[in-house]
């Protein structure tokens, strides 16, 4: 959590980004009526998200990697992660592969969430990845320790 938030108890400052406008519209219903989160914009394009996120300089970003106008998702997602190391990333994923989700989450994501999981833990990803810890589900988490040790393994 910032140090700044923490002594003045700011809200968790969230921009969402996601190429469809209903994503949008429900991440923020979902969010609105959540005491110490504020929604403070939204952006379909990858050149809008990198503007918005520039000028607003949210506590948390949720992402959409298939962003239109983007040709890279994993290059904005580091960019991003470059220019705003105070902003924190949620991946928002369709189901996708694992090893995309993977490549991001090493890209500098601190965690995602499925579509299909929003109104369930949306409130609660953002809490917990705004305190500094990652929100991956469990069965994701044998894959990152599989990930892990294989490039321990390659290091020997």
């Amino acid at each position: 959590m910032h140090q700044s938030e923490v002594a003045l108890k700011l809200p968790i400052t969230v921009l969402i980004a996601d190429g469809k406008a209903s994503v949008r519209t429900a991440c923020a219903k979902i969010l609105k009526p959540e005491k110490g989160i504020r929604v403070v914009g939204d952006a379909a394009s990858g050149p809008a998200v990198l503007a918005a996120a520039m000028k607003l300089k949210p506590s948390i970003l949720l992402l959409d990697l298939t962003l239109t106008n983007t040709k890279n998702g994993k290059s904005l997602l580091t960019t991003i992660c470059g220019r705003l190391p105070h902003t924190t990333v949620i991946l928002l994923t369709q189901p996708s592969s694992e090893r995309r989700i993977l490549e991001a989450l090493c890209c500098g994501a601190r965690g995602y969430i499925a579509m299909k999981s929003l109104r369930m833990f949306l409130p609660k990803a953002v809490r917990v990845v705004h305190s500094g810890e990652a929100w991956v589900p469990r069965k994701m988490v044998a894959k990152i320790l599989d990930r892990l040790m294989s490039l321990t393994s390659q290091t020997r």
